[in-house]
């Protein structure tokens, strides 16, 4: 399989499991708030294209959940999405950094 289309495709899985993290939002009414469908489209943009791609679905990711209305994730944060935001782009850049460590790690050790 050529280069460009293993791009293609790691990177459209990735947005597909985005978009059906919104999808699901929309039809149940209730935003999807857990990390864990987003840190898994930016852990498999990070394992197969780098920590810069894994940032950039970390931004993509984030940005996702706002439109999804997964920002106040409680109550009394009514107001701060700004915040949310940010803290969850960190989050979502600690897994990118995680996975691109870890399959560094793992080659080394080959």
């Amino acid at each position: 399989m050529n280069r460009s289309l293993r791009v293609i495709n790691s990177v459209g899985i990735g947005v597909v499991i985005l978009l059906l993290t919104v999808a699901v939002s929309l039809a149940t009414e209730t935003p999807v708030r857990s990390l864990v469908p987003y840190g898994v489209a930016v852990a498999l943009a990070t394992w197969r294209q780098g920590m810069g791609a894994g940032f950039l679905f970390a931004g993509l990711a984030t940005l996702v959940a706002l439109a999804a209305g997964a920002f106040p994730t409680r109550i009394e944060w009514i107001g701060q999405a700004v915040e949310e935001g940010l803290f969850t782009y960190l989050k979502l850049s600690a897994i990118a950094a995680g996975i691109a460590l870890g399959k560094r790690l793992s080659a080394y050790r080959r």
